[in-house]
């Protein structure tokens, strides 16, 4: 397979590229005629055996395999996430009706009080004429009421808590969720890339089969890979730098 070699160019960062060792120059030398793996030159054309590229496509779907394996956990801890936020904002939901319906109780309670008062006034004001039973009546009517407001209100900043807590668990799950489904992203593009680029070279391979690989004997004729091996070279461009996060 061969390739030709542009400015730029330089043995061990091609070995790097296309075959994931800059130190493989040196196998390269039995397919290549070259003394000087600095002298390469623009337009030459440089040789990789099958052998070799086949070797690369085999670490690379080892890697592929693991960057799939990793995606599949994430999308579970995407979906794992998106539950737990749902729950969540379920809730929430729930604990803002939850305090509405207790604001109501306490207005309801607080016009009841304010009833009984006037009452408690205007019996006053009648003297002996209202029986004492009475008067104690609506005192006790009043102190229940009181009691019910304060019972009520304690429920109600025990809510609020609850919902101050809850929104910022809602919150760092949504952040969470964010985080994940942009990491889902990169490894996908990633995967899908590598695939493809996977497939490029095997159908490649293929094609050269039969192929039958001598020792190079021109000058300067430098190893490189062929069309070939810059398909691997896109695994290699777009991996995502192994499992990051673990």
């Amino acid at each position: 397979m061969l390739v030709t070699i542009v400015k730029g160019d330089t043995l061990w960062d091609l070995c790097q590229k296309h075959l994931k060792d800059p130190l493989k120059w040196r196998e390269l030398s039995k397919y290549n005629d070259f003394t000087n793996p600095h002298l390469i030159y623009p337009g030459e054309e440089l040789r990789i055996p099958v052998a070799m590229a086949k070797e690369v496509v085999v670490e690379a779907e080892k890697e592929l395999a693991a960057q799939q394996a990793d995606l599949e956990k994430l999308k579970a801890e995407l979906a794992e996430s998106e539950a737990t936020r749902d729950k969540l904002e379920a809730e929430i939901n729930g604990l803002n009706k939850s305090m509405d319906e207790l604001r109501a109780q306490i207005d309801a309670l607080g016009a009841s009080l304010k009833s009984q008062e006037k009452l408690m006034a205007a019996v006053s004001q009648s003297g002996d004429a209202v029986s004492s039973s009475i008067k104690e009546a609506l005192a006790a009517n009043k102190a229940a009421i009181i009691d019910q407001i304060a019972h009520l209100d304690m429920h109600l900043e025990e809510a609020a808590k609850m919902l101050e807590a809850q929104k910022m668990q809602a919150k760092a799950t949504h952040e969470l969720v964010e985080s994940i489904e942009e990491n889902v992203k990169m490894f996908l593009a990633s995967v899908e890339a590598n695939q493809k680029a996977i497939n490029e070279v095997k159908m490649m391979l293929e094609d050269a089969q039969g192929v039958h690989e001598e020792l190079s004997s021109s000058k300067r004729a430098l190893v490189f890979l062929t069309t070939v091996a810059a398909g691997i070279g896109l695994f290699a461009i777009n991996a995502i730098g192994g499992r990051s996060g673990e």
